[in-house]
């Protein structure tokens, strides 16, 4: 069957970070485009694989990033500009904010790796994080057919650099105790202790891409992000690594109790090793007693990890992208993230379905509070039928489990879930938020990270201020 020419990039696309590209003047070699959304967590994995091929195919083959946003706020391709600095992937990208390219090529899911063979044609499209990781061997099988004949080397085009550099880079986690703030400083791959002002007492991990145990100053993570302090040990969502890391707060050392460096499915039952079993993007952490809870978000499912035993357990979800409330078998989520007990129920914040959940931790099942479906949200106050959100990314709780502390990051608000009335409200604030990603509470007030600005804030519920924490600066 004669293969189909490769639609050219329509010329009304916004690119980002290089001059217009066009496919006709890339003949010669093979190009792969990547259909991706800055809020997919699976498509988070695929711009992690996309990166390392990228640098195994290094002057073989083009790759070409295509964002197609599903939120309003992803429309204008910021945020996937500065979610592929993060991630570590250096390719052109361009902007499809009316799915003109996604149309053109037929795309039906995110993440897409589309592959153009030299001839301009489409050989094939890899749909899913999990093949788009196994690309490398037909990229091989390609580069064997076409040995002799190739149109020179590949040249990546010159990218514009990314912004300066900042104090922070899209910190995308914390955890507050009597005294001390730890901030995940995501994009600098590394955790900050400091004051509840924002002065930095100590900075712990490498500061670059890795994975490594250790002291502070020669630990690595990748991407971290949601934190929980328990005791004195903060445990960490190292989300690029796939991994729960720990760190005990007295000393500064970080050790690995799940995870090997790659993602995949956990295996549940007990764990000599922390490589016995993946991790799959975990971005929420929450504790009680004696039990971590993981959102295990391109997973979409929660697990629970017993300190004490080492034994992991899936806690609800059938790991299907879904919406389903019931059994904890039955139950689906859509790429669950911030996590929060109060009571009997584990809260979720169901980032792709715009949603709370929540989980009863005595068996597992799970209801939605408020949530309408994987393509409807909004900004809207009121009761379960009335309120909504858009991509909610994390939770805290309020004193005395009156209910919960909302980042509604798509919609750049703080948001208010009381329990007695099962309302939701917006929290008017002196300052505007623009992306917030995480939070910590202590008593009145309540720590805000903003990855779109890299900023710290802090916010008392008493008096209805908000300040800006220096952090690192």
């Amino acid at each position: 069957m004669a293969l189909k020419l490769a639609p050219e990039l329509d010329p009304g696309l916004s690119w980002m970070n290089v001059p217009p590209l066009r496919l006709a003047a890339m003949r010669g070699h093979p190009v792969v485009l990547l259909f991706w959304n800055s809020s997919s967590a699976h498509c988070h994995n695929a711009l992690q694989s996309m990166a390392q091929l990228a640098s195994r195919f290094r002057g073989s083959v083009s790759f070409i990033a295509v964002h197609v946003p599903k939120f309003d706020f992803e429309r204008d391709g910021t945020s996937a500009l500065e979610v592929m600095h993060r991630k570590g992937a250096a390719m052109p990208l361009v902007n499809d904010a009316d799915w003109v390219a996604w149309q053109h090529y037929e795309v039906s899911a995110w993440p897409t790796a589309v592959l153009i063979d030299p001839d301009g044609r489409i050989r094939q499209s890899f749909v899913g994080d999990r093949e788009i990781d196994g690309m490398a061997s037909t990229l091989d099988a390609l580069g064997d057919e076409y040995f002799g004949r190739s149109g020179g080397i590949a040249e990546s085009p010159r990218l514009s650099a990314p912004t300066e550099h900042r104090a922070l880079s899209g910190p995308g986690g914390l955890a507050v105790s009597a005294n001390r703030l730890f901030v995940a400083d995501t994009g600098h791959h590394r955790i900050l202790e400091c004051t509840h002002d924002g002065r930095v007492l100590r900075r712990i991990g490498n500061g670059t891409r890795d994975f490594v145990d250790g002291l502070a100053d020669t630990a690595g993570f990748n991407n971290p992000r949601g934190l929980l302090l328990s005791q004195d040990r903060l445990y960490v969502a190292d989300s690029g690594n796939h991994a729960l890391r720990r760190i005990d707060t007295r000393t500064g050392e970080v050790d690995t109790l799940i995870g090997s460096g790659r993602f995949g499915d956990p295996v549940p039952g007990g764990l000599r090793q922390a490589s016995e079993s993946p991790l799959d993007r975990p971005l929420g952490l929450a504790v009680l007693d004696n039990a971590i809870f993981i959102s295990n978000a391109s997973g979409h499912q929660v697990w629970a990890f017993e300190m004490g035993t080492r034994q992991l357990r899936r806690l609800s979800g059938a790991g299907t992208l879904g919406t389903d409330d019931g059994a904890a078998e039955v139950a689906t989520f859509a790429q669950p993230m911030g996590l929060a007990v109060v009571g009997d129920q584990l809260f979720v914040a169901d980032a792709a379905s715009s949603a709370l959940r929540s989980i009863r931790l005595a068996d597992g099942s799970a209801r939605t509070v408020f949530g309408r479906g994987l393509f409807e949200f909004g900004l809207k106050d009121g009761g379960a039928r009335q309120a909504q959100m858009q991509s909610p990314t994390a939770l805290a709780p309020i004193g005395g489990n009156q209910g919960l502390w909302i980042a509604d990051s798509g919609n750049g608000a703080l948001r208010k879930f009381l329990l007695r009335n099962q309302a939701l409200s917006t929290v008017s604030l002196p300052a505007g938020l623009k992306q917030p990603v995480a939070l910590a509470s202590w008593q009145n007030q309540v720590w805000i990270s903003d990855a779109a600005t890299h900023l710290v804030w802090r916010y008392d519920a008493d008096s209805g201020e908000l300040h800006r924490l220096p952090v690192g600066e």
